[in-house]
C-alpha cells in the first residue's frame, strides 16, 4: 500500500515540537486534520472544537463556513477539507502549512519526507516525535512560551493556577503508545492483513507499529517496576502510567516505556500481586482498591487536579511498598511519647494506633476532623490539660503527614511549595552556571538569574 512519511513541526515554538508520521495515501485533508490533533495536545479529533485551514497556491481547503461560503478569496477557491485528497499537494509541494484557531493561529509545517510502497495499515502511525505539545487554548505560540515560564517556575503567583489548568486540558508528555492506540480511529482504508505478520490480528512484527506482543520474561527488573507501581500508588492514592516511567527513568539507569508497564499490568503472575497488594489497574492509572471500593476516584481526582507530585529519593519512595509505612518525624514521635502517659481503651498498641491514625490522616484528609475524634475516643485522659497537650501535637503530626490529596506532599509542605525562598549569598563567592539560582526559583543559576 502506498503511503507517505510526514514531519509536522510546530512554527514559532522553543524547544522545537515534532512529530514524524506515517499516513496511507488517498487520505483526505480532513484526515490529515485528524492525525495532526491526534498526535498533539489538541482536541478538536472530539469535535470540532477549533476551525483549521490548509492554504494553498490556488486553493484554501478549510472547515470554516464563513469562509466556504464565500466560495472564492483573493483569487483562491475555497474547498472543504472532506472531498480533496492530499495526494497531488504532497507530491506537487512537499510541504504544505496547517493552520489551526484562527484566534490566535497556531502553525504546523507539514513536510513530506518520504513515499514508500509497504505500508499495509489502513490508519496513520506515529513513528517518532520530540517535545511536549501545547495544550489547548494556552494562546497560540506567544501565548505557549510564556505558560512555559509559568509552568516551570513554582514561585511564580500564577503558577499553581496554570498547572491546574494544563491537566484539566489535557496537557500529556509524549507517549507514542497511547497515540498510536488512538490513531486506529482515523481509519479510512482496509487494513492488508495478508500482508502483515500477525497472528489473529495480533501483530507479530511490523516495520512501522512494531509488535503488539508482551513478553514479560523479556522485560528486565520486573520486580522493580512492580515495587514502583505499587510504591507509587500508595504515596499518591492514584498515579497515572506516564508518572510511574517518570519517576522510575529518573532514578535508574535503564529506562522503561509503556509497554514495560503493560507487561506488568498484563501477566497473570503480577496481577495477582497487584490485587493482593490493592492496586487497580484502570485504563491508563493506577488506583489504590480503597478508592475504587467506597466510590471516591473522581473525588480525589479532582482534588488533587494541578497539584505537583511530590518525588522522594529512591530508597525513600520503595520503602512506600508497604502501604502504612510513614515518615516518622519530630511530631510523631512526640505524639507516641504522649500517648505512652495516657489509658487506650482500646487492646492496641500505640506503634498500631499510630498507623491507623497516619493511614486514615494519608487517605481521608479531606475528614480530619472525624478521624481525629475518632482518635481521641480509644483514650481516658487525666485532664483538660492533657487533652490539648495531644490535640496540639496530633494537629501537627498530620500537617508532617504525606496526603494523597496533596499528592504526596504534607499540607505543610505543599502551602510552602509555591512560597519564594531568598538564598543569602556570602560575598566574594562565585555561582557556578550549573548551581541552584541563589534566587530560590528551583532552576540553574544560568536558566535564571545569571543569564
Amino acid at each position: 500500500m502506498k503511503a507517505y512519511i510526514l514531519k509536522l513541526s510546530f512554527e514559532g515554538i522553543e524547544p522545537e515540537v515534532w512529530r514524524r508520521v506515517i499516513i496511507p495515501a488517498g487520505a483526505t485533508f480532513n484526515r490529515l486534520h485528524e492525525t495532526i490533533q491526534y498526535v498533539t495536545n489538541f482536541k478538536s479529533y472530539m469535535e470540532p472544537y477549533h476551525d483549521f485551514c490548509f492554504p494553498l497556491e490556488d486553493v484554501i481547503i478549510t472547515n470554516n463556513e464563513e469562509l466556504i461560503a464565500q466560495k472564492e478569496i483573493g483569487g483562491k477557491k475555497v474547498k472543504q477539507p472532506t472531498r480533496i485528497k492530499i495526494d497531488a499537494y504532497l507530491e506537487k509541494y512537499g510541504k504544505i502549512l496547517y493552520q489551526y484557531d484562527f484566534g490566535v493561529q497556531w502553525e504546523i509545517t507539514v513536510a513530506l519526507e518520504n513515499t514508500v510502497d509497504d505500508y499495509y495499515f489502513g490508519f496513520p502511525t506515529l513513528l517518532d516525535g520530540g517535545g511536549m505539545a501545547p495544550p489547548e487554548d494556552v494562546g497560540g505560540p506567544a501565548g505557549y512560551m510564556e505558560f512555559l515560564k509559568i509552568i516551570h517556575n513554582p514561585v511564580h503567583p500564577q503558577y499553581t493556577i496554570y498547572r491546574e489548568w494544563a491537566e484539566r486540558v489535557g496537557y500529556k508528555p509524549f507517549n507514542i503508545e497511547n497515540i498510536n492506540h488512538s490513531l486506529k480511529h482515523v481509519k479510512f482504508k482496509k487494513t492488508e492483513w495478508e500482508h502483515i505478520h500477525h497472528e489473529n490480528y495480533v501483530i507479530i512484527s511490523d516495520k512501522y507499529r512494531g509488535s503488539d506482543l508482551i513478553d514479560t520474561e523479556k522485560v528486565a527488573n520486573k520486580e522493580l517496576i512492580f515495587d514502583y507501581i505499587v510504591s507509587c500508588t500508595n504515596l499518591y492514592g492514584i498515579v497515572p502510567n506516564y508518572k510511574v516511567i517518570q519517576i522510575y527513568n529518573l532514578q535508574n539507569k535503564q529506562k522503561i516505556t509503556n509497554k514495560d508497564l503493560q507487561a506488568i499490568t498484563t501477566d497473570s503472575h503480577y496481577k495477582k500481586m497487584l490485587e493482593k497488594s490493592n492496586v487497580v489497574v484502570v485504563m491508563d492509572r493506577f488506583i489504590h482498591q480503597s478508592l475504587d471500593e467506597n466510590n471516591l476516584t473522581q473525588q480525589l481526582e479532582q482534588v488533587v487536579v494541578g497539584k505537583p507530585f511530590y518525588i522522594p529519593e529512591k530508597e525513600e519512595l520503595l520503602r512506600y511498598k508497604d502501604a502504612f509505612y510513614y515518615e516518622k518525624t519530630k511530631y510523631h514521635r512526640e505524639l507516641a511519647k504522649l500517648l505512652e502517659k495516657v489509658e487506650i481503651t482500646e487492646n492496641k498498641s500505640i506503634q498500631e494506633i499510630m498507623k491507623d491514625f497516619v493511614w486514615k490522616t494519608k487517605a481521608m484528609n479531606y475528614k480530619f476532623n472525624s478521624t481525629m475524634k475518632e482518635f481521641m475516643s480509644q483514650f481516658v485522659f487525666k485532664d483538660v490539660k492533657q487533652v490539648n497537650e495531644i490535640t496540639k501535637v496530633l494537629v501537627l503530626a498530620a500537617n508532617a503527614t504525606r496526603t494523597w490529596n496533596n499528592r504526596g506532599y504534607t499540607p505543610e509542605e505543599l502551602s510552602n511549595l509555591t512560597k519564594p525562598k531568598q538564598t543569602k549569598v556570602a560575598a566574594g563567592v562565585k555561582i557556578g552556571r550549573n548551581d541552584p539560582c541563589p534566587c530560590g526559583s528551583g532552576k540553574k543559576y544560568k536558566k535564571c538569574c545569571g543569564r
